[in-house]
């Protein structure tokens, strides 16, 4: 069918792999207690699989790994930007009191880091730059809003205004993680970036019980809108003379 290859079909289908991952894990745990990092881990790989088993029957994106075309010096110099922001965000966890480092909350993050990248930087981004004919900030732009924009399944337990501060930020770090995938083809590079975003504050049970008690301010909103336009600026310009080949 037509309709089965259009790119805007594609880009649905694959936006759709988290929250059907999380029925079908949903209704194969029904009876079952199991740990939340489990849980999270299970989530998150189930969500990979499906996604690697949808790109080799029907996408056929070219995922990259590791990228061949630039020395890794290359690569973690333009993924300098996206790491000094997540060190930045990142700072205020190391003063806190009961930070601790756990091993299995590094599994974790390195399997949502996977699931995300590889759905939202390698599947996403690449059928948005055939939808953008090549527009390489385009798609960048596009595909980081719809990873923001799978924070709004969390409307169900959350205010609409805190989950509108949650998709402006994740769409901000997603813009960035797609600048250095685009431009390093190294999928492992923006995996580990991602991980070492989450893994820090999830170190600290106490900075979790907050995030979780978070009510919603005009100056949390304004503050992610404001780090949107940072990434924004950082992406053009890295992006602003760049351009992949078809």
């Amino acid at each position: 069918m037509k309709i089965l290859k259009s790119n805007v079909t594609k880009v649905v289908v694959t936006s759709l792999i988290f929250p059907v991952s999380m029925v079908i894990l949903s209704f194969l745990l029904r009876n079952q207690r199991v740990n939340n990092d489990i849980l999270q881990i299970m989530a998150d790989l189930l969500a990979f699989l499906i996604a690697y088993l949808i790109n080799w029957k029907y996408l056929h994106e070219n995922v990259s790994w590791i990228g061949t075309d630039t020395t890794i010096f290359q690569q973690l110099y333009t993924a300098l930007p996206a790491f000094i922001i997540i060190a930045l965000l990142n700072s205020a966890t190391l003063t806190a009191p009961d930070l601790t480092f756990k091993f299995k909350i590094v599994l974790t993050c390195l399997a949502i880091g996977l699931a995300e990248e590889y759905i939202c930087r390698g599947l996403l981004l690449g059928l948005a730059l055939k939808l953008f004919h090549q527009n390489v900030l385009g798609a960048v732009l596009f595909s980081s809003v719809i990873f923001g924009s799978l924070h709004l399944t969390n409307l169900a337990s959350l205010p609409i205004g805190y989950v509108a501060g949650q998709v402006i930020f994740a769409s901000a770090i997603g813009m960035l993680f797609g600048t250095v995938y685009v431009k390093t083809k190294s999928l492992w590079i923006v995996i580990g970036l991602h991980a070492l975003r989450d893994m820090f504050p999830m170190f600290s049970p106490s900075l979790m019980k907050e995030a979780g008690q978070m009510q919603f301010s005009m100056v949390t909103l304004y503050t992610t809108i404001f780090m949107f336009v940072i990434a924004f600026i950082i992406s053009y310009q890295q992006l602003k003379n760049f351009s992949v080949q078809k």
